[in-house]
């Protein structure tokens, strides 16, 4: 991604998605408290990944990356999240295929907790 790309992602895209989540805590898609923890799981794999090739993020992280998914699918069937949140997270891991993508998935979930309204 170009930096223009990424500057639009963590602002304006960012502030537009964190309304449609969680819209002033009205016909909420996801708490603030239940994104966190989604953010922490990838927070973490982010760490790990820190210091690792190319094969052995593909190896080591990557499934687990992928595997938030189902976490997430699962929290919607409990009404924990909704469409919104699943198709935000679905889309944006699919798209994480490296060390770097996954650092900017990271703070691009950084960037929509900052939008996100606080109680």
């Amino acid at each position: 991604k170009s930096n223009g790309r990424l500057k639009e992602l963590f602002d304006s895209k960012a502030e537009s998605i964190a309304k449609k989540l969680n819209d002033g805590g009205f016909r909420k898609d996801i708490s603030t408290t239940q994104f966190r923890k989604f953010y922490d799981k990838v927070l973490e794999l982010t760490q790990k990944a820190e210091d690792l090739s190319q094969n052995e993020f593909e190896i080591e992280v990557l499934p687990f990356l992928k595997m938030i998914k189902s976490k997430v699918a699962y929290a919607k069937t409990r009404k924990i999240c909704g469409d919104n949140f699943l198709k935000l997270m679905n889309k944006s891991i699919d798209k994480v295929n490296s060390v770097e993508e996954l650092k900017n998935f990271k703070y691009f979930l950084e960037s929509i907790i900052g939008f996100m309204p606080k109680k």
